[in-house]
């Protein structure tokens, strides 16, 4: 895929000043548990898989959590005052509008067709 010397140090951007951001791209991974090894090696593909399930898991910790704090004000209190957990969990799965035309992901997938090609 691509390799650590293409990445440029002091700003974290690809070496010849594309929008393509390393240091993003790292820190996003280190998040999901990954590390800068680990990203090098994955192809697009598998890190945007690994990103979804990790995002997947988190959600549903939120949702356990959620549940466990209705439940423990619900027998805290003899069922008085526990608001529903349902509207907290359905926001959380409520998928959020992307912000990026169809355009510009045609004009993403270009570019780094591009940047591969350099490789």
């Amino acid at each position: 895929m691509y390799a650590k010397d293409d990445l440029n140090s002091s700003s974290g951007q690809y070496a010849d000043n594309n929008s393509f951001n390393w240091q993003n791209i790292i820190k996003t991974g280190a998040l999901a548990g990954l590390n800068p090894n680990d990203i090098y090696t994955l192809e697009l593909w598998e890190y945007n898989a690994y990103l979804s399930a990790y995002e997947a898991k988190q959600k549903q910790d939120i949702s356990n959590a959620i549940l466990t704090g209705y439940y423990a004000a619900y027998y805290t209190n003899g069922g008085k005052n526990a608001k529903s957990p349902n509207d907290l969990i359905k926001q959380i799965y409520v998928p959020k509008s992307s912000k990026q035309s169809f355009e510009d992901g045609l004009k993403d997938i270009e570019r780094l067709r591009e940047l591969e090609k350099n490789f």
